[in-house]
């Protein structure tokens, strides 16, 4: 390249390259800019490249063409690219460097995206580990306790709600079919409220322990559940009882 050249009048990045897109003059301040290069592509970014080549070596007249650039100190920009061929031998090329604030925010807008999806991925795991908790909350709300003689106990705690009754169903029968049970005694001494959901669940998981050939006993009830319980007796051949301490004593049962 030439010390001194023409270019050298243009006030941006200028540069003459051949059909071979290697530079044949360049401007004071494309060398301020960008360095002394022999061939154009050398300092555009690697993931440009394609692009600035077929953009380049295109005879169509073209809109400006923005590509991201590497500057002399190693730093990333991003500029508007203006060519014109001259002749088939000669290309004539202008450089706009883009506000640096503009990539700037563009990385900012890059790295914030990334957090999210951090984030996001962070928020799923949390949310799967408290449905893990939550289930074990519930199925430990409803513990299997082998008593002996085949006979399992069930205390029942807190609130009967849909989606706790559909996690202890599960858990409970898997239970009482492993411990062979017999008799089921489902005690309602801890349950603090029992609405009618919950009532229609307890009915028709006593239909399903009579399926079995297991004998249902229901103890612990106090007058607002028995407003809820009361139907449960037709049709099923059930036991109420008081107390969970007269069930074992009739039985000769220790816990």
């Amino acid at each position: 390249m030439n010390s001194i050249s023409h270019l050298d009048e243009w006030p941006l990045p200028a540069f003459k390259l051949n059909n071979k897109l290697a530079i044949v003059e360049s401007s004071e301040e494309a060398e301020k800019l960008v360095g002394s290069c022999s061939d154009f592509l050398d300092f555009v970014d690697e993931g440009s490249r394609q692009k600035a080549l077929s953009f380049l070596l295109s005879s169509e007249s073209a809109k400006p063409l923005e590509l991201n650039f590497i500057s002399k100190t190693g730093e990333l920009f991003l500029g508007d690219v203006y060519s014109k061929w001259i002749s088939d031998f000669s290309l004539n090329i202008v450089l706009v460097p883009k506000d640096n604030r503009l990539m700037e925010i563009t990385n900012q807008l890059l790295s914030l995206r990334r957090r999210l999806q951090e984030t996001d991925y962070d928020l799923l795991l949390e949310k799967e580990r408290t449905e893990e908790l939550l289930q074990q909350v519930r199925e430990l709300s409803a513990p299997c306790i082998d008593l002996g003689k085949k006979h399992v106990l069930i205390p029942l705690f807190g609130d009967l709600d849909p989606h706790k009754i559909e996690v202890i169903r599960f858990h409970i029968l898997n239970q009482v079919y492993e411990n062979g049970a017999e008799t089921v005694i489902m005690d309602l001494t801890a349950m603090e409220k029992l609405e009618q959901d919950g009532a229609d669940y307890l009915k028709s998981l006593m239909q399903t322990f009579k399926v079995m050939g297991i004998e249902g006993i229901i103890t612990g009830i106090n007058p607002q559940h028995a407003q809820q319980l009361h139907h449960l007796q037709t049709g099923l051949d059930l036991h109420f009882v008081s107390s969970l301490q007269m069930v074992l004593a009739s039985r000769n049962l220790l816990i």
